[in-house]
């Protein structure tokens, strides 16, 4: 992919948007850590003159994947960026794993420790669990977004 801008101003589009940190990090539940860090910048993560990991600076709802690539000059006007979305190991199983961790516990415990429960009781609050699988859908919209916001800050065409 290449992107409209020229190597040094690429890499000062990368410093003025990026905070430094570790982007493995901020998007997991351990990102509550770096709360306290104010920054009005869109990125977060680390870089240096060839390559770069980058995930979405964002305080409460953090995504779990990173922007993972590398850039080098094409020549005086363009640079040819190569990227692709990753995700991080422990906030991508934890949005996807909880869910079921918390439905089947749920469920287990109201079978076993209980002797007659109405089944529409039931129902209900398994239909209430089931939107713990909307944070799924969410985060795949805003991997799209954090992809489309990535492209249009750095100029980057296909």
């Amino acid at each position: 992919m290449t992107s409209e801008l020229n190597i040094s101003d690429f890499q000062t589009q990368l410093d003025n948007t990026t905070k430094i940190g570790d982007p493995s990090t901020k998007g997991t539940p351990f990102a509550i850590l770096t709360i306290l860090e104010s920054s009005k910048k869109s990125f977060y993560g680390k870089f240096d003159k060839k390559c770069f990991e980058l995930t979405k600076n964002a305080k409460l709802f953090p995504i779990p994947y990173i922007i993972s690539g590398n850039f080098k000059s094409t020549d005086d006007s363009r640079t040819t960026v190569d990227f692709k979305i990753k995700p991080i190991w422990f906030g991508y199983l934890w949005v996807r794993i909880i869910p079921f961790v918390g439905i089947i516990l749920f469920n287990y415990l109201i079978i076993t420790k209980t002797d007659v429960l109405p089944t529409d009781l039931l129902i209900v609050v398994n239909a209430f669990l089931s939107l713990m699988f909307l944070p799924i859908f969410i985060l795949n919209y805003k991997k799209k977004k954090m992809d489309r916001e990535f492209r249009e800050v750095f100029k980057i065409t296909d």
